[in-house]
């Protein structure tokens, strides 16, 4: 039976796409431009893109914390606005610092966390309360489809706004979205809850110590986590081989028009049944390219493993993704625990994120480059397998949903 029986999105559910877009925009800045800015201005890329990504990661974690009694108690709508006024604050601090930026790494990637910290809590929350778990799977395929369609045209754009002008000129730009996503805020319903209790997350740790099926989950959030790096290191590759700005926001285009086709037929065609013979598909691509480009980095297998991982990424994201949201549904998650698993679960994926992010710093300090693609087959490995840990668990997720 296909999860889903209305073959449209609903009001809310076409805002929640809405922020999924302009979230992914700034997130491509932010992300592979801002990079491939560090790489160019930097004494050493490896490092400085190493540690702006690890106090990412740490700031976005501890601003889960921080706020988890706000999302479990009061308006997420209201918090959810907090992430468009960071955004604002950290893209006016580039395009007031230019070139200098490369040298407050560590501050652009704590603000960077914040922003990203405001956004993703309130934003799974919202989900799981607006999305029924009938049209889950069809829901993030659409989302990643649409969010996916209008990074087809960003790429180009901000790599060429980057090349004939400056970083700072495209932050300016970027800014534009706060706006749109205001008016949208003002038109989703409201996202109140009246629950008083405070956020316990050490007493929902060990209210799950002995339940099996959450500990696996958390498991390949984990490896899934450490997997994450392969964005960067995709972004690396791209403009280690092919040097400019413009280049990366070609080639990132062409994957990611690859993409939005392959999300949009994951969101259209498939089902829960369907995961597994997507992860064997996924996972002899990944491996198959990975390896190409560990015997012989040229343009060809670099193209190559660039495509598959951004493809195969995605897909198998949606899929521990949408497994990750479910979870919340089931009998093992009360709905009073719901925030408090969310930012365990949203834990495990930052510690992976460390650990792999702390190994590529590592790489960087002591010069290691020719493990460079060691380490690329190592992340491949640890996403098919959380992807195949996560896959195993989705009958047991359907049969425990609590009704």
């Amino acid at each position: 039976m296909r999860e889903n029986t209305k073959r449209h999105l609903t009001k809310d559910e076409l805002i929640i796409t809405g922020f999924s877009v302009c979230h992914a925009i700034s997130n491509m800045f932010l992300g592979a431009f801002v990079i491939s800015f560090l790489m160019h201005y930097s004494i050493n890329e490896i490092v400085s893109v190493s540690a702006y990504r690890l106090f990412y990661y740490f700031t976005m974690c501890i601003t889960f914390i921080l706020i988890a009694n706000w999302c479990k108690r009061g308006n997420k709508k209201l918090l959810f606005s907090m992430n468009i006024v960071t955004r604002v604050i950290l893209l006016g601090l580039i395009a007031v610092l230019g070139t200098k930026a490369a040298d407050y790494v560590i501050l652009l990637g704590m603000l960077y966390g914040i922003f990203d910290g405001f956004y993703s809590l309130p934003i799974y929350s919202m989900t799981i309360e607006k999305v029924p778990y009938e049209r889950m799977v069809f829901f993030t395929g659409i989302k990643s489809m649409t969010k996916n369609i209008f990074k087809v045209i960003v790429p180009v754009t901000l790599g060429f706004i980057i090349t004939t002008k400056s970083l700072q000129d495209t932050a300016w730009v970027i800014m534009v979205l706060a706006a749109i996503e205001i008016i949208m805020l003002c038109l989703l319903s409201p996202s109140v809850n009246n629950d008083q209790n405070r956020a316990d997350i050490i007493g929902f740790c060990r209210s799950i110590k002995d339940n099996s099926v959450t500990k696996k989950l958390f498991a390949s959030e984990i490896l899934r986590g450490f997997a994450t790096i392969l964005e960067t290191v995709v972004t690396m590759y791209i403009v280690y081989v092919f040097h400019t700005d413009m280049n990366l926001g070609i080639w990132t285009t062409i994957f990611t028009f690859c993409t939005a086709i392959a999300t949009w037929a994951f969101g259209r065609f498939c089902s829960r049944r369907d995961y597994n013979w997507i992860i064997v598909l996924c996972s002899f691509l990944m491996l198959s390219t990975s390896t190409l480009l560990f015997i012989n980095v040229t343009n060809i297998s670099t193209l190559a493993y660039a495509c598959a991982s951004t493809v195969c990424f995605e897909i198998m994201y949606q899929i521990s993704t949408a497994n990750a949201i479910d979870m919340a549904r089931t009998k093992y998650i009360t709905k009073d625990n719901r925030t408090e698993y969310l930012i365990v679960r949203n834990t495990m994926v930052f510690i992976g994120q460390w650990i792999a992010f702390i190994a590529l710093m590592y790489i960087g300090v002591f010069g290691l480059y020719n493990m460079l693609g060691l380490f690329v087959i190592l992340s491949v490995i640890c996403l098919i397998a959380g992807a195949i840990i996560s896959t195993h668990l989705t009958k047991t997720i359907d049969t425990n949903i609590a009704k």
